[in-house]
């Protein structure tokens, strides 16, 4: 594998390899470090059918001068290769984001929503449903009342709000924090879509308890928070769950990855959870 690395940075770059390191793994890339200097991604077999990284190029493109992401080198939009410049200084939180970063992710956000940069395609999230359940049994569906219904409430919200380009993914390993500020990494969900499903992604991927999430929302909306904005955000954690859900045990059937099923448990946990709460 190093080998391979070393020779599709060679050929991309014109740049020799001085050291190679496995810097993680993620969920659909392998990510390596180069001379200390690039980042090399390349995603792993059997990828998600509902991404397109010719889309993700567009985002790079679309984002580059609002200094919130990597700073791309070189990508192919057929197999999703990208090489980036190292972003130096920078980490993941280790257990939970402290306030700080949880401050750093709702301004950075808000920069990007209230940006006006419009791209030709969207995230597409009811589609992206359809696809990950059609490769399950219906005995893996949900309860089909609570989905109906979760499905139903955020359809009705989801153009209550313009749509504007969301990153769509802000798991952990897509968060690098500066010590002023937060590098949004990998962008091959992006697409334009409600901002509600931005601000569900960071609380519901990090697992923010109650009092983070409220400060998180507060950071965000500032004094326009109100009752219907975190019914809005919790209309959209529920959809999520349920969506991820599906994601995980498809791209289990796929890679056979165990951390698959494992994000699928976990959902499936937190949905029954919430169900049990509506009886």
């Amino acid at each position: 594998m190093r080998q391979r690395i070393k020779i599709l940075f060679e050929e991309n770059t014109n740049k020799k390899v001085r050291t190679c390191e496995l810097i993680t793994s993620g969920f659909n890339n392998e990510n390596y470090s180069i001379n200390d200097a690039y980042v090399l991604r390349l995603p792993k077999d059997n990828r998600d059918e509902t991404i397109s990284y010719i889309n993700e190029e567009k985002s790079y493109k679309a984002i580059e001068k609002l200094n919130i992401s990597d700073k791309i080198v070189y990508i192919n939009t057929n197999i999703g290769l990208k090489i980036s410049k190292f972003v130096h200084n920078a980490m993941q939180y280790v257990n939970t984001p402290t306030n700080e970063q949880i401050n750093y992710v709702a301004k950075t956000l808000k920069k990007l929503h209230n940006s006006g940069i419009k791209v030709d395609f969207g995230y597409q999230m009811f589609y992206k449903l359809g696809v990950y359940k059609k490769e399950l049994s219906k005995e893996e569906y949900v309860d089909s009342k609570h989905e109906k219904k979760v499905v139903k409430d955020v359809q009705l919200l989801f153009k209550k709000d313009p749509l504007v380009l969301c990153h769509n993914d802000l798991v952990q390993n897509n968060l690098l924090f500066k010590p002023n500020g937060v590098i949004l990494i990998d962008w091959e969900y992006s697409g334009m879509n409600n901002p509600y499903f931005d601000l569900a992604s960071f609380i519901s991927e990090n697992d923010l308890n109650e009092e983070q999430s409220e400060f998180f929302l507060k950071q965000y909306f500032g004094s326009k928070l109100n009752l219907t904005k975190r019914k809005r955000v919790k209309a959209f954690i529920s959809f999520l769950d349920i969506l991820f859900y599906y994601w995980g045990l498809y791209l289990y059937k796929k890679r056979g990855d165990l951390i698959y099923n494992q994000i699928a448990s976990h959902k499936l946990e937190r949905i029954n959870k919430e169900i049990n709460l509506e009886k």
